[in-house]
């Protein structure tokens, strides 16, 4: 069995020491950037269209453009964005866009001080009681509608992924 002396006790203490000062050091940025994506990265909803009306099957698919806005000095990236639709208060459905099955150098980079524009297709059925939302939509009134669209998006760094909230009204 090996015995280490003095000196290589300290050797190994001093190692621990150093691996236990990275992690704490890695540990520390991570908190300190979490809080910042959350103050500082903004979604909001750019917009709706309406891209595809099917009359055989009364479907309906919309164009959501979500806009990510980074006031931070890191670049960032968007995994996932979860959301529900409601127009004029009835609840349409929800969706979700993924790039999670893509390499984080493969997904819509958020460069710092900027905006990047996401769009997402959002498949939803007729019913009664969206009679009036539907007529206008078909009429291409899409203003007419009051939307209300939130949910969650998963923004990427380097180092860990924040979910940032939104409830957005046009």
């Amino acid at each position: 069995m090996l015995t280490l002396g003095r000196r290589g006790k300290m050797v190994v203490v001093g190692a621990a020491v150093v691996m236990v000062a990275i992690f704490m050091t890695a540990w520390y940025r991570t908190v300190i950037e979490e809080g910042e994506i959350a103050r500082e990265v903004r979604i909001n909803v750019q917009g709706v269209s309406v891209k595809d009306v099917d009359f055989s099957s009364n479907t309906m698919t919309l164009t959501i453009n979500f806009g990510i806005t980074n006031n931070t000095d890191k670049i960032i990236t968007v995994s996932k964005i979860d959301y529900e639709v409601s127009a004029d208060g009835v609840m349409l459905g929800r969706n979700f866009l993924s790039y999670e099955d893509v390499a984080l150098v493969g997904r819509p980079p958020v460069f710092t001080k900027q905006t990047t524009t996401l769009s997402s297709d959002f498949r939803f059925n007729y019913s009664s009681s969206i009679d009036d939302a539907w007529n206008r939509l078909i009429r291409g009134d899409v203003d007419g509608v009051e939307w209300n669209i939130k949910g969650t998006a998963d923004i990427e760094t380097a180092w860990s992924i924040i979910p940032i909230t939104f409830d957005e009204r046009i």
